[in-house]
């Protein structure tokens, strides 16, 4: 057992960006910024996934190849407190992203393969499709349109073939310059109301007896 998990700092951010770009990491493991969209996603589904579950796909099913038992500690416990981070962000409404993912300041540059909002949301996308069966079994009907607004503003910038075909299914009014701006200005609210949509749904299953307490009674994840 780890002990006991800290609050995520900057310093976390910075550790998890150095051990998830280390030549170390097997092909496909995610980047610090893909982890932490990934995470929120997981963080704020309609159900508690178990660590379990999750942690293989950041190494994309392999072996993460720690060099000593205490490295593994450290990554562990950054991870989770991470992951932990994510849950009171969703819980709190709050809009920022953590450290380390901050959105550029012209629209169209977050579009680029190496933006750290751009990784953020390929890991978000990663984390929903990895759950979507979840969220479609429980989603009531009357929801899907606002589930579906809320998807496309925290995938837009997962590339810019996904970018420009929902500038495209929006008819293309306006420039996709134009259009990236306006997802830049709801994407805060997008991030709170996913939480919102998976805490309500958790909410509705736990009235109906599907299982345990709310979702704010459990302690972090440890």
């Amino acid at each position: 057992m780890m002990s006991a998990i800290p609050k995520f700092t900057k310093a976390h951010a910075a550790l998890l960006n150095r051990f998830l770009t280390s030549p170390r990491r097997p092909k496909g493991t995610m980047t610090y910024p893909q982890l932490a969209g990934f995470l929120y996603s997981v963080a704020c589904a309609p159900d508690l996934i178990n660590p379990s579950e999750w942690l293989p796909i950041v190494f994309d099913d392999h072996d993460a190849d720690y060099e000593t038992l205490t490295e593994a500690e450290k990554i562990l416990q950054a991870i989770m407190a991470l992951y932990n981070d994510c849950r009171r962000r969703g819980m709190d409404g709050r809009t920022a992203l953590p450290p380390g993912c901050e959105i550029r300041a012209k629209p169209l540059d977050n579009l680029d393969a190496d933006a750290p909002l751009s990784h953020w949301a390929r890991g978000f996308l990663t984390g929903h499709n990895w759950l979507e069966e979840l969220w479609i079994h429980y989603t009531p009907d009357k929801l899907d349109k606002e589930m579906g607004a809320v998807l496309m503003a925290l995938t837009f910038f997962s590339s810019r073939k996904l970018a420009e075909a929902y500038h495209k299914e929006g008819k293309g009014k306006t420039s996709l310059e134009h259009f990236t701006e306006t997802v830049v200005m709801i994407f805060p609210d997008a991030l709170v109301e996913y939480a919102r949509l998976g805490q309500a749904i958790f909410q509705a299953r736990r009235e109906a007896g599907d299982f345990g307490p709310d979702p704010s009674d459990y302690p972090d994840v440890g």
